[in-house]
């Protein structure tokens, strides 16, 4: 069993091995009916690889990109079946028993998409090659204003006491999260080893590294699909006491608490 202890000098995230405290100040709760949002990025890998994808000038012009969407027609599907990274596949498959513990409602999904924007999984697509992930974060700020991330995030989040993060830095810049606003209920970030630099009063971080690979039995590239699938077998055997846990205390340190009950099934 990975030790939770106090070691640690920054606010509002929690490692395996060591726990840091989060700012003062963040309320707690309530232990109602689970209800979250997970918030995915797309992928690179798609369900059908044309030769010739929407690219980033396709998204630019709305008559290009009607034209070129009907080109690729055939090619369409739902944002759930288009992407198929491991990582995506493995969320998805949390999601779902998630919500066959809790039922359809306690859990949705938006996709930060580097083409469409924020996007629900039932929205129809075609394949593109566009991603926050091969551009600057500069870049990736720019092109999330342009879409418009940024307002359609903190939109779709506002009704939700637990968001949970799947993103990476250049999804996240394109949604200018975390940002410096203050949040309702809990957000938490699970992030690569360098964590992130800036949490407003709200929201804490989940540090993957190595000690977290190695606890989750995960590589670099699912470590945060893994936690999240254990995160929802922790829920399905703590019930509505687990998820008030996460809410009622610092949100990673419930969050991680939970996953690694679930590991331990």
């Amino acid at each position: 069993m990975v030790k939770l202890d106090n070691a640690g000098d920054a606010p509002g995230e929690i490692r395996c091995g060591s726990r840091l405290p989060q700012a003062d100040g963040v309320g707690g709760g309530g232990s109602g009916s689970p209800k979250m949002l997970v918030l995915l990025a797309c992928t690179r890998q798609k369900a059908e690889t044309p030769q010739d994808p929407l690219t980033w000038q396709d998204f630019l012009d709305h008559e290009r990109l009607q034209q070129r969407t009907d080109e690729l027609k055939a090619y369409m599907r739902p944002a759930r079946d288009m992407f198929t990274s491991p990582l995506f596949l493995e969320s998805l498959e949390a999601v779902a028993n998630l919500r066959k513990t809790f039922g359809q409602d306690a859990v949705s999904v938006l996709i930060v998409s580097a083409a469409y924007g924020a996007i629900a999984e039932s929205q129809q697509v075609v394949p593109y090659d566009v991603s926050f992930g091969d551009v600057s974060l500069e870049e990736a700020r720019w092109r999330g204003e342009h879409l418009g991330l940024p307002a359609a995030v903190r939109e779709a989040s506002a009704g939700y006491p637990l968001v949970l993060s799947l993103l990476g830095k250049g999804y996240r810049a394109a949604a200018d999260l975390p940002g410096d606003d203050e949040l309702p209920g809990k957000r938490i970030y699970l992030t690569g080893t360098h964590g992130l630099g800036w949490l407003p009063e709200g929201a804490s971080q989940v540090r993957l590294g190595a000690a977290e690979m190695e606890a989750f039995g995960a590589g670099p590239m699912t470590v945060k699909s893994k936690v999240l699938r254990y995160f929802a077998k922790g829920l399905e055997r703590g019930g509505l006491g687990a998820f008030a846990d996460v809410l009622d205390h610092i949100g990673a340190e419930g969050f991680l608490r939970v996953a690694l009950a679930g590991r331990d099934i």
